[in-house]
């Protein structure tokens, strides 16, 4: 039995990404979990044999804060004496790698799921961009969660090229295949509810509403095609950028907020949009393939790998809007090839990607490394 810590700045991680692998391994090891944990979600999160501390892991940047913070977790590491340390989100990677290595923990590894430095410039950029050099220098192994993003941070010499490791194909951690599938019931519905017809074309958009997510160019794009009024755009979101005024300025478009069902969106749309300047993955994209639902999305690192480019979904030029529209127009003209993307993304996902397959590669990664 090996003594396991998860450190993330964010529960949601855990709620989203986590919980399959610390099931896994809680049958066989002891799992202790760190985060900027509420107390409503310490008593519905987690089993009652999983470990939880509470960490202030502020997203944003503080020094005085993440120094403290830094100084809690070595105490907690050096009580506990961890076998593994395994870090998720640049906040937590950085300070629990720096953490571990401080108090001498054999194995820490870090999970890559994007860099915000992508698409920085100056100073901003050269600072983000050492503090993943740093993080990746003080781990013993890290698992990226797209080849092509392991190519790019090679390339960047965030780590040593031996060090690293992907899960299968990519992404964090599969898709559940009890959790997103297709339901005529909630597409009809849906609909009903939003005031659209089985007759329109309905793109959508899951993500939060900030730039680098691309919504302008998609707004700018959605301009050039929307003299159809069948055309509809429905976007499910937190508003991060106040981008709203650019939505409720458009007649078709239609802001849903966020939402806890987003599988009846995928059920309810034709087409996803992911128009991201920068992605780890996407693990939108197979979570819609997921319910047969195909994507449009940037050809970006991350991206590159969830979409099989004309197989299971197009990708378009970056930040190019004339792009966008030209491939939407070619979607809402061709259903066949429309159906035929989504069938694809759908044999892909259960082919590539599915939860169980992950956990799998999880637990090989674990047991190469040190189990």
């Amino acid at each position: 039995m090996s003594k396991i810590a998860f450190v993330t700045s964010s529960p949601m991680t855990v709620k989203a990404f986590l919980l399959p692998f610390i099931n896994e391994l809680r049958k066989e090891n002891e799992v202790h979990v760190i985060a900027n944990w509420t107390k409503k979600e310490e008593e519905c999160l987690l089993p009652d044999d999983v470990t939880i501390y509470r960490l202030n892991l502020e997203r944003n940047p503080n020094p005085l804060k993440d120094l403290n913070s830094l100084f809690k977790l070595i105490q907690i590491l050096r009580k506990n004496k961890y076998d593994i340390v395994h870090t998720f989100t640049p906040k937590a990677g950085l300070i629990g790698q720096l953490a571990s290595y401080i108090s001498r923990v054999k194995n820490r590894y870090h999970t890559f799921t994007g860099q915000v430095w992508a698409t920085k410039t100056g100073w901003k950029k050269i600072l983000l961009k050492n503090i993943d050099r740093l993080t990746g220098s003080l781990t013993t192994a890290v698992l990226v969660d797209s080849p092509s993003q392991q190519e790019f941070l090679i390339k960047n010499h965030v780590f040593q090229p031996d060090k690293s490791s992907v899960l299968g194909l990519g992404s964090i951690s599969g898709v559940n295949l009890s959790k997103f599938k297709y339901s005529d019931e909630k597409r009809l519905s849906l609909r009903a509810k939003l005031g659209l017809t089985e007759n329109d074309f309905v793109l959508l958009y899951a993500g939060r509403l900030k730039v680098d997510k691309g919504i302008p160019e998609l707004i700018s794009a959605f301009d050039m095609i929307s003299t159809n009024k069948n055309c509809f755009l429905v976007v499910v979101g937190a508003d991060e950028d106040n981008l709203l005024p650019l939505l409720k300025s458009r007649k078709n478009v239609l802001f849903c907020g966020f939402t806890d069902d987003i599988t009846s969106y995928f059920s309810m749309a034709d087409l996803l949009c992911l128009p991201s300047h920068r992605e780890g993955f996407g693990n939108v994209i197979i979570e819609a393939a997921a319910c047969k639902l195909p994507s449009l999305a940037s050809n970006i690192y991350g991206l590159s790998d969830a979409i099989e480019n004309e197989k299971s979904g197009l990708l378009h030029c970056v930040k190019d809007p004339s792009d966008i529209a030209l491939n939407l127009k070619k979607l809402m003209n061709d259903k066949t090839m429309l159906s035929n993307l989504g069938e694809n993304a759908f044999i892909r996902v259960n082919t590539c990607f599915t939860e169980e397959y992950i956990v799998e590669e999880f637990l090989k990664f674990y047991k190469y490394k040190n189990l």
